[in-house]
């Protein structure tokens, strides 16, 4: 017999996730723009490539479950992917552009969520490009371990480029926990 009970909420996973994108930003932080340049060998991806990775991963496998939008359409505002070469142009290296496209994903992704019903994260999502009939749950969670493993290899640039990177877990950033310690 299947329990049928979610051992999580959507809010409270992106609660968390609020959590894990607030270290991103303060990891960002601590590159300048020259930094954001550089990569470990010709050919792999930039610091700031990195980064953009990461809100793209984010937007298009939350618009894709949230929406059931796959595909880009409108603005290169409304839709990055309407054209990503020329949208990784004008942000990946600018710490400030950075910032801000990693914000605007995260607060998408909180008004796409607020726009479906929570058994959407539980349904099979047939349609996504990676593995047709994972459940949202999954999905979502891809996008998420996404962050965090590309985050660890950010930590690593950091430290061979001399820079100190924040604490990993956002229970050890008081300014940002001691709000949320008991939610």
């Amino acid at each position: 017999m299947g329990l049928s009970v979610s051992y999580c909420t959507l809010q409270r996973f992106l609660d968390h996730w609020d959590g894990v994108r607030m270290v991103t930003l303060k990891l960002l932080a601590c590159f300048d723009e020259a930094d954001l340049r550089r990569n470990l060998w010709q050919g792999s991806r930039t610091v700031g490539e990195m980064f953009h990775h990461i809100g793209g991963h984010q937007f298009y496998a939350a618009r894709g479950l949230l929406k059931g939008q796959w595909e880009p359409s409108g603005t290169l505002e409304e839709s990055p992917d309407a054209d990503w070469d020329l949208h990784k142009h004008l942000t990946i290296y600018k710490v400030e552009t950075l910032h801000r496209w990693l914000e605007s994903v995260h607060q998408r992704v909180h008004l796409w969520a607020a726009e479906v019903p929570e058994s959407r994260l539980s349904d099979f999502v047939p349609d996504n490009p990676w593995h047709e009939g994972m459940r949202g749950w999954l999905l979502l969670q891809h996008a998420y371990q996404d962050e965090v493993h590309h985050r660890g290899q950010l930590y690593m640039f950091a430290r061979q480029l001399g820079r100190i990177p924040p604490d990993v877990f956002a229970v050890d950033h008081p300014d940002y926990w001691e709000q949320r310690k008991w939610r």
